[in-house]
């Protein structure tokens, strides 16, 4: 009886050996197969700032000089032409239909939107904010020496000294408005035009909405210490706040860096947890439930995942994790001397001289990772083991956007010319 079960339990340990082992073959076996749709010719002359991806990555506009003026490019077909443009990213709507750009005429600024230009002020702010259904447009503008901010075309009732980096920003179902200000000498934050509390100071890139907008949440110093505010209710203070609230995608959670005297601290919920050092990048998973951060101490760096550490690395590319869509796998990049490699499930994939950032994606079913590597100065979309054709040179910002479970697409150069290069995922 015991010989028998030794057996059974035998044969049950080599069948899922088996299906492990034909798993990793079928991952291992894919290829990929690549179609290129040109989106128009590289000029001379490209105004290399101003260089912007449409966030589905099926459009890239640019400015270029010519004959003392700039010409605007969008998908290869030649816009408007300017003296003058401001020398930052261009900025699309979300669903990519639509363009802003901060432009001149004579010694004024204004917003130009799909080649309709906004009223003329002495300057506008660096950030052109779309809200996320597309339709509302926001940004700072410049009177003498006050700061208004426009919304949908409307001048707002207050005027400020400064505004915020990382403001104006819109709630995740665009109906609400927040942006942060400088009056006199103290900073506030406005939400729907209401005017909120003063303080010394606001966390820049800190000011953000819960993702059911039911929330907004944003850094804060007072006197000489810092806080989060969230719901007009200020939480313990810090000595600093060391990576800015982030909610978790359900809007059920919410955590933060900070540093208390000597101690780094992780804080989820208001709950104060020791970090392994200060704390820079947070992400959590798509259900809500895992947290993982990166954490840095002198010249080294840390990722974390659910409260475990992992060896500490020289470099974690961008500060950035990717979590698959099921929650379960999570993967980053990190520098290995002078070469680089994705470490996916806490193991090191191969190493290339560099990998594109902002490129890890897991595909839908969560079963492919892919990004953008480089080696021997040709750029190629990988897929697990599968290695897709070469191309001379990456497009700056561009991502890797998966249409299918086995379908992705991206922007990149080739011979000359902006391509749009569709992959389809084989096995």
């Amino acid at each position: 009886m015991v010989r028998s079960r030794k057996v059974s339990f035998l044969c049950a340990s080599v069948v899922v050996l088996a299906m492990a082992a034909a798993l990793m073959a079928a991952v291992a076996d894919i290829r990929l197969e690549t179609r290129i749709t040109p989106l128009g010719s590289i000029p001379s002359g490209i105004i290399p700032q101003t260089l912007t991806i449409s966030p589905d990555c099926r459009h890239i506009a640019f400015g270029f000089s010519k004959d003392q003026s700039v010409i605007i490019v969008l998908d290869g077909k030649q816009l408007k032409r300017y003296s003058t443009i401001g020398m930052s990213a261009f900025m699309f709507s979300p669903d990519g239909k639509k363009l802003a750009l901060p432009v001149t005429r004579g010694t004024s600024w204004s917003v130009s939107v799909n080649e309709e230009e906004g009223k003329l002020y002495d300057g506008i702010g660096i950030t052109i904010a779309f809200s996320p259904d597309s339709q509302r447009i926001a940004y700072a503008a410049r009177k003498d020496d006050e700061r208004i901010l426009i919304v949908d075309g409307k001048e707002q009732k207050g005027r400020y000294a400064a505004v915020v980096d990382g403001t104006p920003v819109f709630s995740s179902d665009s109906s609400h408005i927040a942006y942060g200000v400088a009056k006199g000498t103290k900073w506030l934050v406005v939400m729907d035009g209401n005017e909120g509390k003063e303080y010394n100071g606001i966390m820049k890139h800190s000011v953000v909405f819960s993702p059911d907008s039911d929330h907004l949440v944003y850094g804060v110093k007072t006197g000489r210490q810092w806080a989060v505010v969230k719901g007009g209710q200020e939480g313990e203070p810090y000595s600093s706040i060391t990576c800015a609230p982030v909610f978790s995608p359900n809007s059920e959670h919410l955590a933060y860096g900070a540093k208390k005297v000597r101690a780094n601290l992780i804080v989820v919920d208001g709950e104060e947890k020791q970090a392994e050092a200060a704390v820079e990048f947070i992400v959590f998973s798509p259900d809500g439930k895992r947290l993982a951060y990166i954490a840095k101490k002198g010249l080294k760096q840390t990722f974390v995942i659910d409260e475990k550490p992992s060896i500490k690395y020289d470099v974690i590319q961008e500060n950035k994790i990717v979590f698959s869509p099921d929650s379960k796998r999570v993967a980053y990049t990190i520098r290995k001397g002078n070469k680089w490699c994705v470490v996916i499930d806490g193991k090191e994939e191969k190493e290339y001289d560099r990998i594109m950032q902002d490129t890890l994606v897991f595909s839908p079913d969560s079963k492919h990772l892919a990004y953008i590597a480089q080696s021997n100065w040709k750029y190629f979309v990988v897929v697990g083991t599968a290695e897709g054709d070469q191309y001379e040179r990456n497009v700056h910002g561009s991502r890797l956007i998966f249409d299918s479970p086995t379908h992705l697409h991206g922007l990149t150069q080739h011979r000359g010319q902006y391509v749009k290069i569709d992959v389809d995922i084989l096995q």
